[in-house]
């Protein structure tokens, strides 16, 4: 036993020491981590979004969004949205315009039934968007509360 601990060098011995004392010292309490995890972060139920104890809804969650990607999504997913709002106001203004002009000119209905219906899947399309936009910013959020990282 004498022998082996005259024949290992120091450098080994202060290398395996720091390896064993290095993960604890440099590791983030897991408590803190969670703590952050459950107060600072948002979470997507539905049409609203939850933050520690709060529920917030999608006009609510503009504060939020302080970096420059992460205010950028949002100005995005916000743009689609609005877009998906009018042209959903468009559609039921064509499919109800469409319905009053067909007892008088069928063909006239039956194209702003059509332009309706196209209307609607394009609401679709932007309201699908942004919410896809918007989860990539929430997501961005919550890492760069996590792990401190801005970008």
């Amino acid at each position: 036993m004498k022998y082996i601990f005259q024949t290992t060098s120091p450098f080994l011995l202060i290398l395996v020491l720091n390896f064993c004392a290095t993960p604890t010292a440099l590791a983030q309490s897991r408590d803190s981590l969670l703590k952050v995890y459950n107060n600072e972060t948002i979470q997507t139920f539905g049409k609203y979004f939850i933050k520690g104890t709060k529920r917030l809804s999608f006009n609510e969650l503009k504060p939020e969004f302080s970096s420059g990607i992460t205010k950028d999504l949002f100005k995005k997913a916000k743009g689609d949205r609005v877009l998906g709002g009018v042209f959903t106001v468009a559609a039921i203004g064509a499919l109800i315009t469409g319905i009053i002009v067909k007892k008088n000119n069928n063909g006239l209905g039956a194209l702003l039934s059509g332009t309706a219906i196209g209307l609607n899947l394009g609401s679709i399309h932007f309201r699908n968007r942004s919410s896809e936009v918007l989860d990539r910013a929430i997501w961005h959020r919550n890492k760069e509360i996590l792990f401190d990282v801005k970008e």
